[in-house]
């Protein structure tokens, strides 16, 4: 059996020298070509019958060594095919090589991998076949090569790209009237006339062949077929051109949607100002005209009246300012949390202390349903911040009746905040934009309409989740759910 073998690669050998073609495996355990004794001779390889990847890399001209040390490089991806004509560097000198490799590997039981290939010497290409080789290789469009019997004979990288193939084999040799994907009036008008352009676009869902693979789940191509002629005039094939418009598509969206988001911003900006401007003007005109009447009287009621007035409005001031501050600060994602544990019991008995002197007469502010003890690890500022926002909308609002504020436990990971009121309540219509920005419900209540919404986005950032339940003429109930943890 052994000398059978030796006979059977001898002979091979002697083949492979007449035939001037020579084999190679790529061993990538090793990092090595096994070549065969053609090989060694073109390559002037003196010791052995093996070269590693890097010393064939540095043979490959200064001019082309990184383009095509990288496609060797890519031939580890066992499902690719690659035809490559290239110079390299000898000791007798440059010379043209051919090369190809098989696109299946052999992968052995201990997870040996081998790539099998052949190489041989070619004559020098003139500049124009360099041209053309060189372009139709690299144009950043598909081509595709048809003969005369409209059978695929040659297809280019970015084409295979397009169709997410990796195989030129599962390409060559498809004709064009067996394409599921092209209607029979489409094809006899490719097969009629000179030029044919068209456009087509389909979910791979419904795709068939090789289409199947495509990387984007859909393909959206431009395409010009194109007959080719001889010197006789008589047509041997056509060219086919694919232009990947899926990308392009996508690059439309996103400007759509860039645009749609400026377009939004700009709105924001100006609805921001018109707010701002009035907001602003409205408590220091008043802490202005009463500052300048306080100064004029002597009547005692008078100057507590105007106190009130002014201390009303200053509190109304810093809330608008400190609105502004925390929007901007969730703008530029510069909103800090401080996690730590603290009591919830001990918070919400400190709103309704903090908050009891600013509620109506006729209206009750209570600390309503609670745990006897509980330990929330949360931000305690943030979360006093959506409460007492709950709590002065509930104030502004309800001019009878109660406003509770208490919190019930969800299973054991999980805390629900409410504060429920006996108010004017929200239409159905409007709770959907109630957490919206600039959204204020009554015109004349003092506000920006900027505080639901920044508690919105205080409590999804705590990892939790925000609502209210409301009857126009009967209450609200505005509440968010926190993790324990």
């Amino acid at each position: 059996m052994g000398q059978m073998l030796q006979n059977q690669i001898e002979r091979l050998q002697r083949m492979s020298r007449l035939g001037r073609i020579g084999w190679w495996e790529a061993d990538f355990s090793t990092q090595t070509y096994l070549c065969s004794d053609y090989i060694c001779q073109l390559l002037g390889l003196t010791e052995d019958n093996r070269l590693s990847f890097a010393a064939f890399r540095q043979m490959i001209r200064e001019d082309y060594r990184e383009s095509i040390g990288s496609l060797f490089t890519d031939i580890a991806n066992f499902n690719t095919e690659h035809e490559l004509i290239f110079p390299i560097v000898v000791p007798h000198g440059t010379v043209w090589i051919k090369t190809h490799n098989e696109p299946d590997s052999e992968v052995s039981t201990w997870g040996k991998v081998t790539i099998f290939g052949t190489l041989q010497q070619v004559e020098a290409p003139s500049q124009s076949d360099m041209l053309f080789r060189n372009l139709f290789h690299h144009l950043p469009v598909g081509i595709e090569i048809y003969n005369d019997k409209n059978e695929l004979v040659d297809v280019n990288q970015k084409d295979m790209e397009i169709f997410g193939v990796q195989r030129k084999e599962d390409f060559i040799g498809i004709n064009l009237q067996e394409n599921p994907n092209l209607t029979q009036e489409l094809i006899q008008k490719i097969l009629e006339e000179d030029e044919v352009n068209y456009r087509f676009k389909y979910s791979l869902d419904r795709a068939q062949g090789y289409y199947h693979l495509h990387k984007h789940g859909y393909i959206d191509l431009i395409t010009k077929f194109k007959k080719i002629y001889d010197s006789q005039g008589r047509c041997t094939g056509f060219v086919m051109i694919n232009i990947d418009n899926t990308e392009q598509g996508k690059i439309e969206e996103e400007l759509i949607n860039a645009k749609e988001k400026a377009e939004n911003a700009d709105r924001l900006k100006s609805l921001f100002l018109a707010n701002m401007s009035h907001e602003i003007r409205t408590p220091l005109n008043a802490i202005v005209g009463f500052s300048n009447l306080l100064s004029e009287t002597d009547n005692r009621e008078e100057r507590q009246l105007y106190q009130r007035i002014i201390e009303e409005n200053n509190t109304q001031l810093l809330q608008l300012i400190s609105d502004v501050l925390d929007l901007s600060k969730i703008e530029s994602g510069t909103f800090i949390f401080n996690i730590q544990t603290f009591d919830p019991n001990i918070l919400c008995q400190d709103i309704v202390r903090s908050l009891s002197m600013k509620v109506p007469t006729g209206v009750s502010l209570t600390f309503d349903r609670h745990l006897p003890e509980c330990v929330l690890m949360s931000d305690r500022t943030r979360i006093s911040q959506v409460i007492t926002n709950f709590v002065n909308n509930a104030i502004k609002f309800t001019h009878a009746g109660h406003i509770r504020i208490g919190y019930d436990a969800i299973g054991e990971t999980h805390l629900r905040f409410y504060v429920e009121d006996t108010g004017i309540g929200i239409p159905a219509d409007k709770l959907c934009i109630i957490f919206d920005r600039f959204v204020k419900l009554n015109a004349f209540a003092p506000g920006t309409g900027l505080g639901l919404s920044i508690c919105k986005s205080i409590i999804e950032q705590l990892g939790g989740t925000i609502g209210v339940d409301s009857k126009e003429g009967q209450g609200s109930c505005f509440w968010f759910i926190l993790p324990i943890a």
